[in-house]
């Protein structure tokens, strides 16, 4: 790419957007390293001297690092350390992006790396507060378990803090005299309710929280009616039903789930409610109709090998609505 010209890179950025959306092999990692050079070329340009739009190019690096970063060697299953370093490279181009900031505070929160998390999500509340209008700042529930994770982040950096000051003082034939049981009280009562509520569960029924247990439970249970079950795992995104699993690609389960959110509203989901999941739009921003019919048809044929074939009905030229079928989507809360 170091000898093609804006105009070159701009054309190969279009074809990329075309081969994302129909999930060509490497497709979605060249994409995203043609827009991290065009924003280098053009951030050394003036303004008046570029007729490129740098904040619509910027606008979707971050949007494709945010939710396809973990998916850079394949459309159906995800790379953690991928999207660890996605999510930093947004943080290069919004410092203020609040999900970006929690996801991260996540994963060191579940490494261990408590210092590291506070940092997180301490700016992911400072974010939050200073942009809550953008479309990345936290949910209600996102905000509240934000609190209680830096709360226990930072018990537990007093624990270890204490844990120090203790073996110095057995040194010393001294007590610490710290209050440990009550630190250790507050992390036992936080860590139940945030395992309790890792989970949101999208049903006809609306929106619950739910642990991994629970929702283990679900997928696992015998019932009479079985529902149709779009499961976005740690590792990848799947259909489940009556016992029989099928994987999905990560825009064939983001399709699906916003049909299953618009059912629970009672309404069918119009075409332009789905342009925001694709990567190519045509000169008025609109999904190319081919585009488009491509996905759904890829999406219909995995739901197929289920039997499901006729549970996305399709009403007119661009609604689209659910069958009458119960069903269940599981995500965790961060992923939301």
């Amino acid at each position: 790419m170091l000898n093609m010209s804006l105009e070159e890179l701009l054309a190969l950025r279009e074809e990329l957007q075309i081969s994302v959306d129909e999930e060509k092999s490497v497709s979605l990692s060249a994409l995203i390293g043609v827009e991290e050079d065009l924003l280098r070329r053009l951030a050394r340009q003036k303004k008046s001297e570029s007729p490129f739009d740098a904040k619509e190019i910027q606008k979707a690096l971050i949007e494709h690092l945010l939710h396809y970063g973990a998916y850079m060697k394949t459309y159906y299953k995800r790379d953690l350390i991928d999207d660890q370093k996605s999510l930093s490279k947004v943080l290069k181009y919004d410092r203020g992006n609040a999900l970006a900031y929690y996801r991260l505070g996540i994963y060191a929160y579940r490494k261990n790396f408590y210092v590291t998390a506070v940092v997180h999500f301490n700016n992911a509340l400072k974010s939050h507060e200073r942009n809550a209008h953008s479309p990345y700042s936290l949910s209600e529930q996102q905000h509240y378990q934000v609190l209680l994770y830096l709360q226990n982040s930072t018990l537990k950096v007093a624990m270890e803090t204490e844990d120090m000051i203790r073996k110095v003082a057995e040194t010393r034939d001294e007590k610490s005299g710290l209050d440990l049981p009550t630190i250790q009280g507050n992390i036992v009562h936080q860590e139940v309710y945030l395992q309790s509520h890792t989970f949101t569960v999208l049903s006809e029924n609306g929106i619950k929280l739910a642990s991994a247990d629970e929702c283990k439970d679900l997928i696992d249970k015998e019932v009479e009616n079985s529902p149709l079950i779009l499961y976005f795992s740690d590792d990848q995104q799947s259909i489940i039903y009556q016992k029989e699993e099928v994987p999905l690609t990560i825009l064939q389960a983001t399709i699906l789930k916003r049909i299953l959110l618009h059912h629970t509203e009672g309404k069918p989901v119009e075409k332009a409610e789905l342009a925001d999941l694709f990567a190519s739009h045509d000169q008025v921003g609109k999904v190319p109709d081919a585009i488009y019919q491509k996905a759904l048809t890829r999406l219909k044929k995995q739901l197929n090998k289920l039997g499901l074939s006729e549970v996305i009905i399709e009403q007119g030229v661009e609604n689209l609505s659910l069958m009458n079928i119960p069903f269940l989507c599981i995500q965790r809360i961060e992923q939301s």
